[in-house]
């Protein structure tokens, strides 16, 4: 009696109706099956709590990136308007260069100690900034694998994007010119990534005039490549360069007569000595020799027929074909190999354009400017669709979380059903095992009981 009393108290101070194995065997062996499962969903909520807080920080860092994009693109319209001066693009090249290092930042954001867009490489940035072929590059130094969760058994889940899946992802879409000299894509496919510049350079131009007309310096100062047609009208006082517009005959006395520049519809130059002109109009046939080079190096002779002449870059290892039949004129041929150029470098592009490198004219900018701008519409495009793919794998999560917490509600409830103590019936049992316990506590004193007379006798 007086050991079921102590059970009962046991129970009611502990709540359970199965302290040790030997209470209920059957039960103890159920109550511990159903806290493994309780065991193993904490485990899997907590993995959802990580990867959720993973997912929704990398989605936010996307919304970041997505409205610094946009900004950027309006930007890039804004630089493309022809009515504005120098000093103002400059300014809009600063401000996208200002762009590019938020968004620097932001690919190399971290949660805690781990970075978010580095694959499974998360201890270490995984943008860089980088020198390559001696200029500026953003190089990716993570790694494309997922991380991935188990978030319930048998289910995984990634719980990140790699960042050369949102911020360089590859697609070939081809090699694309600037239009600036006329050099275009060759027949062969291309090999490189981000942009480089084609440098076509003028080598000597030949030319026979009958009305005492000469080439400036020789010729050294031109910029036509290939054939172009000059014609000189002394009745109507003028010259022109192919169908460029016609300009006023030189003067005697002009200071620009011994170098007067002429330039056709596409920008091409020639430099005219008309000090000891005869007054004769006449039509010329210029020839202008010329070399290409993608590495600024190693040049290679151009003669105008080519139409896959393949070029190197030891340095990047780029290589590109190029058609050399539509060349008009040297200069720096902007190249952008399409779907291969991260981010980061097609601003850095963008903004190099709009300071106008190596001379290029406003008018020129449009085809640069379009060419890169639709390399920017590119990558928002793999920034919303990562934004779409972390959103819903949170969603997921969020749900899965939901189903879990019902689930563990059901199993602490069988786990309560099993070995939880029903303490109005725990309670009726206390009160009669001390009843019980008092009786004979009682009786058994009376039946002990014992005198000094019980002795005597």
């Amino acid at each position: 009696n007086f050991g079921d009393l102590v059970r009962a108290q046991e129970q009611i101070a502990s709540g359970k109706r199965i302290l040790r194995p030997s209470d209920d065997p059957v039960g103890a062996a159920q109550a511990a099956a159903l806290r493994g499962k309780l065991a193993a969903q904490d485990r899997y909520r907590e993995a959802i709590e990580s990867g959720r807080n993973r997912l929704d920080t990398a989605s936010a860092a996307l919304q970041d990136t997505s409205t610094l994009l946009a900004e950027a693109r309006a930007l890039t319209l804004e630089g493309m308007n022809g009515v504005l001066s120098q000093k103002d693009r400059d300014l809009i090249a600063g401000q996208l260069d200002l762009i590019r290092l938020e968004l620097i930042d932001i690919s190399n954001r971290q949660l805690g100690q781990r970075y978010l867009f580095g694959g499974t490489a998360t201890g270490s940035a995984p943008f860089a900034s980088a020198t390559v072929g001696g200029r500026q590059t953003v190089v990716y130094t993570g790694n494309g694998e997922q991380q991935d969760l188990v978030v319930g058994k048998g289910t995984v889940l990634g719980a990140n994007l790699p960042g050369s899946e949102i911020f360089a992802r590859v697609n070939r879409t081809g090699t694309e010119f600037g239009g600036l000299t006329g050099a275009a894509a060759g027949t062969s496919p291309d090999l490189g990534t981000g942009y480089d510049y084609l440098e076509l350079r003028h080598d000597g131009t030949s030319a026979t005039f009958t009305s005492g007309v000469a080439l400036a310096s020789g010729g050294a100062l031109d910029t036509i490549l290939g054939a172009h047609s000059l014609v000189i009208d002394a009745a109507a006082g003028t010259v022109q360069l192919d169908g460029g517009a016609p300009v006023a005959l030189p003067a005697p006395g002009d200071p620009d007569v011994a170098d007067f520049v002429v330039r056709n519809a596409e920008g091409a130059e020639v430099h005219l000595d008309f000090t000891a002109f005869n007054g004769t109009s006449e039509t010329v046939a210029l020839a202008g020799a010329g070399s290409i080079s993608l590495d600024g190096t190693n040049w290679t002779a151009l003669d105008f027929v080519a139409t896959d002449l393949e070029l190197t870059d030891p340095a990047t290892g780029a290589v590109v074909h190029v058609d050399t039949t539509g060349i008009h004129r040297a200069g720096s041929e902007l190249i952008v190999f399409g779907g291969a150029i991260n981010v980061f470098d097609d601003l850095q592009a963008i903004a190099e354009t709009l300071r106008k490198p190596d001379g290029v004219a406003p008018a020129e900018l449009g085809a640069r400017l379009g060419i890169l701008l639709g390399e920017l519409d590119r990558s928002h495009d793999d920034v919303i669709s990562g934004m779409g793919v972390l959103g819903s794998r949170s969603s997921r999560l969020t749900s899965m979380d939901e189903a879990l917490e019902e689930s563990d509600t059901m199993l602490r409830t069988l786990l309560s059903n099993v070995e939880d103590v029903d303490f109005d019936e725990v309670v009726l049992d206390m009160t009669r095992a001390e009843q019980t316990l008092q009786l004979t506590q009682a009786a058994g004193a009376r039946l002990l009981q014992t005198s000094l007379l019980n002795f005597i006798r």
